[in-house]
């Protein structure tokens, strides 16, 4: 009579101690997001300001970005005993992450392929925007857990990513590049015995 309390106290404080490792995970999983956005921003100003190696700080910050988010769309399922409907969303809007920071990268780059991927991204982009306004009046009703979660892996980047998609348009990115480039090539540059692996080495950062 009294082993299924028994075994029930024993499977309780298992249950709590796995809970406490997964939100400790998500937090510092949480924390790398932020510094890989503020990377991001770290690149642009350094391309904008001509310094050496910002298209590089870019790129690699670009594709953290994707490839965290990318992990994300598998740690949302962590809460899908807990909360069906925030495990699904927090997947489906992770998905829209990575797409949409892949289109940033390629936007701000002035890759070939660039409007492609606005184009993938943006239905996506779209549907997580629906997604967000019909769940976000239901978060009072959410654990704490849950709310950072809605709040600062999905809601946060979401919002990171529409301001700079918005300051893509805004702005001519070929003349924020070529500006950047001028700037790059009017800086005095060291006098070197080999003249020609200089100029090499600043044509491989200008293209980036």
């Amino acid at each position: 009579m009294h082993e299924p309390a028994h075994h029930n106290t024993d499977v309780r404080p298992l249950t709590e101690k796995v809970s406490h490792h997964i939100s400790s995970f998500i937090h510092d999983f949480t924390r790398l997001l932020y510094i890989g956005m503020g990377l991001l921003v770290a690149g642009l100003v350094m391309k904008y300001f001509a310094v050496t190696g910002g298209g590089f700080v870019f790129i690699f910050a670009a594709s953290l970005l994707s490839l965290l988010f990318m992990l994300q769309i598998v740690l949302s399922f962590f809460y899908v005993i807990a909360n069906l409907w925030l495990a699904l969303m927090g997947a489906f809007c992770s998905l829209s992450l990575v797409m949409g920071f892949l289109a940033l990268m390629f936007r701000y780059q002035s890759w070939v392929g660039w409007k492609l991927m606005f184009f993938i991204s943006l239905p996506l982009f779209l549907i997580t925007l629906v997604f967000l306004g019909i769940y976000l009046p239901k978060r009072g009703r959410l654990p704490i857990p849950h709310r950072h979660f809605l709040f600062r892996n999905l809601l946060g980047p979401y919002l990171f990513m529409l301001f700079l998609g918005i300051a893509s348009m805004a702005v001519n990115i070929s003349q924020f590049n070529m500006r950047a480039d001028a700037k790059r090539e009017n800086m005095p540059q060291e006098a070197t015995p080999d003249t020609d692996a200089a100029t090499d080495t600043s044509g491989l950062w200008r293209s980036y």
